[in-house]
């Protein structure tokens, strides 16, 4: 994945996202910083807290894709760490059960962040 392609892979793996980020304006158009906070994150706290297991498991594999994009473009791992993982930190239940189904390279990502805000052992 490619940062300049973040938004449309993101509606690529969840079409149904596309509206609310239409919804939102102009404001956010091409900013992935501001598209992934303002209408991913809520979608990912709607699944977790709706047990929406089939849907959890696809954030958690759209996650991972973001988070191996390293060698294509680092500035996507690091759109993944500030704008969706350090959004959520606090909310452990969220993170919790998330955990369950990332994986290991997200998982590498949450550690470190978690180690530095001392969320983590």
């Amino acid at each position: 994945m490619k940062y300049t392609d973040s938004i449309n892979e993101l509606f690529i793996w969840f079409p149904m996202l596309k509206e609310i980020y239409e919804e939102e304006g102009d404001y956010i158009e091409d900013l992935p910083h501001l598209c992934y906070p303002i209408v991913f994150v809520p979608f990912i706290r709607q699944a977790v807290l709706g047990n929406d297991e089939d849907t959890i498991q696809k954030i958690c594999n759209f996650m991972e894709c973001m988070a191996n994009s390293d060698s294509e473009d680092e500035r996507v791992s690091e759109l993944l760490v500030v704008s969706v993982l350090e959004s959520i930190l606090s909310e452990r239940e969220i993170i919790y059960r998330l955990k369950l189904y990332m994986g290991s390279e997200t998982l590498k990502l949450l550690s470190v962040m978690e180690k530095e805000t001392g969320w983590g052992s």
